[in-house]
């Protein structure tokens, strides 16, 4: 597909209708938060080595919280999700790609779970959305968690905040199989974040409980299930300091287990691996942004996929928004030599009040990805132009490329509009 085609196959329509809320008093011990949004995604992709692709996604989500006098919520959003492909009588059943014609239809719970707070203590049972160190260790996931915080103020506005949570990751009586091989997977988490001055900081342990069994044994054809984890431990501090115009960001990875080597086969993060990046922002004019990274990554350590390269064609592609562009994983499953470097530099101008251009460029480099005897290396750039048509309405198109072993060229078109 040459350039031109390539434009013209996102210049059809790709739309987001996000958050119209309000909160209604139902009386004087109810009260009702609820919304709306919803998208509508178009995007191209001239691949090398493969067929080119198209295609157009679309997301509605309606959330409702109810609200007690007594700290007690009820919260909901309900998620439907589809890839288009016609008229249903013809293209079938349910699929799950972007571009392979199929019907992708999803309605799910988005989120679920109640909650009580009361004076810096919050404790939630349900399904949660999961943040943690700026997507370096993951971005907007949905967890089934019960959750417990308390939050503590001093100084001059300063505070810090202690959690204990539990994830169910894998449930094995959930999952359709005869074989009586697999184990529950189970997080334990403990975790701190705070700001004091100019530093915001974070630090999370967190254990993970699975099975030998779970990753599977391809010669007697068991599937690997409950993401191939037995055991291991992963640590992950962030720290974000900001000083005037200059600011620097970081984050790691620690990930502790000697799983592959007890049982003598890989297991998911079964080894001890170490992921980190380090990023520094310098407002040069009060409308030139300028900012660089450095993501490395050593025996397989652990990379948010949904954390940003600068670039749509690597990550930038979190576990419930799936980037439909997003075509290399930058980071490792535990392997033992597969390392990884990316650096990235991104300009951020705001040409006017109403354009802002984002202009981003690196070079990525991976040794035995994911295991295999292949080596990755890619140059890439990334434009992305922005036109804010009004204070709700914005217009944004990105186009990504890079060459050698991602070669591809990509385009990805949106209309958001946003009230609340």
């Amino acid at each position: 597909m040459k350039a031109q085609t390539l434009f013209l196959t996102v210049a059809g329509l790709c739309s987001s209708f996000a958050t119209h809320a309000a909160v209604v008093e139902l009386n004087d011990d109810i009260k009702l938060d609820w919304g709306m949004d919803a998208y509508v995604r178009g995007h191209a992709i001239d691949a090398s080595g493969e067929e080119s692709s198209n295609g157009y996604t679309s997301r509605f989500r309606v959330k409702t919280n109810l609200i007690l006098s007594d700290g007690w919520s009820i919260n909901t959003r309900w998620q439907g999700y589809y890839d288009w492909s016609g008229d249903r009588r013809h293209s079938g059943g349910a699929g799950t790609n972007y571009t392979d014609g199929s019907n992708s239809d999803g309605l799910s719970i988005d989120l679920g779970f109640v909650q009580y707070a009361d004076q810096g203590l919050v404790v939630r049972a349900g399904r949660q959305r999961a943040d943690w160190a700026y997507g370096f260790n993951i971005e907007n996931d949905r967890r089934d968690r019960l959750l417990a915080m308390k939050s503590y103020q001093y100084g001059n506005n300063d505070q810090i905040s202690l959690l204990g949570i539990y994830d169910l990751r894998f449930a094995e009586s959930e999952y359709a199989t005869d074989l009586d091989v697999y184990d529950d997977v189970h997080m334990y988490a403990l975790a701190a974040v705070g700001s004091h001055g100019i530093v915001d900081w974070g630090m999370l342990w967190a254990y993970f409980d699975g099975g030998e069994g779970n990753i599977g044994d391809s010669s007697t054809g068991i599937p690997q299930a409950g993401y191939g984890i037995d055991y291991f431990h992963n640590i992950s501090p962030f720290v974000n300091v900001v000083m005037n115009d200059f600011s620097v960001k970081a984050a790691a990875n620690v990930i502790l287990s000697d799983s592959t080597d007890k049982n003598g086969y890989h297991t998911t993060w079964g080894a001890d691996g170490l992921a980190g990046f380090v990023e520094t922002s310098y407002q040069l004019t009060p409308t030139v942004k300028l900012q660089a990274q450095a993501i490395g990554f050593v025996d397989g350590g652990l990379v948010g996929r949904g954390f940003d390269t600068y670039s749509g064609l690597i990550n930038n592609n979190d576990r419930n928004d799936p980037n439909p562009i997003s075509r290399q994983f930058f980071g490792g499953l535990g392997h033992e030599n597969n390392d990884g470097q990316l650096y990235a530099a991104r300009i951020d101008w705001q040409a006017s009040e109403l354009w802002n251009i984002k202009f981003a460029g690196g070079q990525m480099n991976i040794d035995h990805n994911l295991g295999s005897d292949t080596d990755l290396e890619a140059t890439f750039l990334d434009l992305s132009t922005q036109y804010q048509w009004s204070k709700f309405t914005d217009f944004t198109v990105q186009m990504s490329w890079a060459d050698k072993d991602i070669d591809d060229l990509a385009v990805m078109a949106m209309v958001n509009i946003k009230y609340n």
